[in-house]
């Protein structure tokens, strides 16, 4: 199972210890993502890992136009490339809090077969999604 970890450090700054620990934050998480993954998919899991930097915050952009964050818009290409069977983050707030970007990324990987899961929803992030681009098809429909 060819799994990709997308992480998001959404801290900068110029403290020393401050940024020790997010960097032990980052490393807990990601060790958390492949937990679940191995737990949900088995120990042959190849994992690819993903990781944007703080300071890009995804405002006004499509998953199609993603100039602030380079790691996200390498993890699209793989998967349009067939090289990534599932996607797991510790939060789905690590890719985006915007809705619609969020509606977008799940349609992407609906497309193209991949599975997503989250640490503490695990596959069930999926059934939970289902339901919110069944909501948002619904509402797109009665504007047309």
């Amino acid at each position: 199972m060819r799994v990709a970890i997308y992480q998001y450090q959404n801290y900068s700054g110029d403290c020393p210890s401050c940024n020790q620990a997010v960097v032990s934050l980052v490393r807990i998480a990601r060790e958390a993502c492949q937990e679940k993954a191995r737990e949900l998919f088995g120990e042959d899991c190849e994992f690819v890992i993903y990781f944007d930097r703080s300071g890009t915050r995804l405002t006004g952009e499509s998953i199609h136009n993603l100039t602030k964050r380079p790691r996200l818009q390498d993890l699209l290409g793989d998967i349009e490339q067939g090289k990534v069977d599932v996607v797991v983050m510790s939060f789905m707030a690590d890719l985006s809090v915007e809705e619609e970007f969020i509606i977008d990324f799940y349609r992407f990987l609906k497309k193209h077969q991949v599975k997503l899961v989250t640490v503490r929803e695990g596959l069930q992030i999926m059934e939970m999604l289902d339901k919110v681009l069944e909501l948002s098809d619904e509402k797109e429909e009665e504007t047309e």
